[in-house]
């Protein structure tokens, strides 16, 4: 029996217990500059040995409403689902108001970590987009999203 109560409280204190709520953060009003991300190849002449990596790049003015978290604290992250043409890789870098980071699709990255002060965070993010060319047979759309992890 003492056993069990000391499991029990050990549990309730753990780390693990304490589980941040997570929420999706309304990016829709953050505009791109152009509809389409254009891709080209990487190399000249791609190949077995030079790769059949092709590259795109885009800038896009990003903006979230973060109004339901005022004066709370949390950390942002922007995420990137699987895709079915296999690994995508994003690079970013912004103008100082959200970090800039680096995303492979299936895992999210934080873009910002602190208090929420004002309804929106805005920043202009310039987005450089890899993946295999090899699989990218029509257009695809990625799917970004952001979400909260509130402290």
């Amino acid at each position: 029996m003492r056993s069990t109560a000391f499991l029990i409280a050990f549990i309730l204190l753990s780390p693990a217990a304490s589980i941040a709520a997570t929420f999706r953060v309304d990016d829709s009003t953050s505009i791109p500059t152009e509809a389409n991300l254009n891709m080209r190849w990487k190399s000249a002449n791609p190949n077995r040995l030079t790769g059949n990596t092709v590259e795109g790049g885009i800038l896009i003015t990003i903006r979230l409403n973060v109004a339901p978290w005022i004066n709370r604290t949390g950390k942002i992250y922007m995420a990137l689902p699987q895709q079915p043409i296999g690994m995508v890789n994003v690079e970013w870098t912004t103008q100082g108001r959200l970090l800039p980071g680096k995303l492979i699709s299936g895992e999210r990255t934080l873009v910002y970590a602190g208090p929420i002060r004002s309804s929106t965070l805005e920043d202009t993010f310039v987005v450089k987009v890899e993946t295999d060319g090899k699989r990218l047979a029509s257009p695809q759309r990625l799917q970004f999203h952001f979400e909260i992890d509130l402290d």
